[in-house]
């Protein structure tokens, strides 16, 4: 009897005591970063740093003013709504209607009719005297012609008229 055994199969082994040849590495060298490269790449860092500090800063500046403006328009907006309301008060208290209310709430009635009443020139003058101290010639102006030049006005006119 014959045995047929398919060598390809069978794993080929390799003799123990021997080392195997590493592959032939292909290696360059790199040159290492100046100290000018990293100078001017922290510089970058800190510039960028910067700038985005100073835009977040402007930007809250700006956020700060415009909450001053919104304080500062309502509370002029609340002004001018109180002013109105005093204006429409004041109007109403200035109303007809309110007054003869409140005057007829004081016990207050209408008058009746009004009556003038022609002051004689010489009490006129004697209360001027009395107050003033006036001398009596000018006091009574109508009486001297010299101080009171439209004095024969008044004559002429009566002349003028009669037929």
């Amino acid at each position: 009897m014959a045995l047929a055994i398919n060598t390809e199969r069978v794993p080929q082994r390799q003799p123990r005591g021997g080392q195997s040849i590493p592959p032939e590495r292909h290696l360059t060298v790199i040159p290492g970063t100046s100290k000018r490269t990293i100078l001017f790449f922290s510089t970058m860092v800190l510039g960028l740093f910067v700038v985005v500090s100073s835009v977040i800063g402007l930007q809250a500046y700006i956020a700060g003013q415009q909450l001053k403006l919104d304080r500062l328009t309502s509370e002029i907006s609340l002004a001018r709504q109180y002013h109105d309301e005093l204006r429409q008060q004041r109007v109403a208290l200035l109303a007809p209607e309110y007054l003869r209310e409140q005057a007829k709430a004081l016990m207050m009635t209408p008058g009746l009719g009004s009556k003038f009443v022609e002051v004689p020139q010489d009490v006129v003058a004697s209360v001027v005297i009395s107050t003033g101290k006036m001398d009596s010639a000018f006091a009574n102006p109508s009486n001297l012609a010299s101080l009171n030049p439209l004095a024969n006005l008044g004559v002429a006119q009566n002349e003028g008229t009669q037929p």
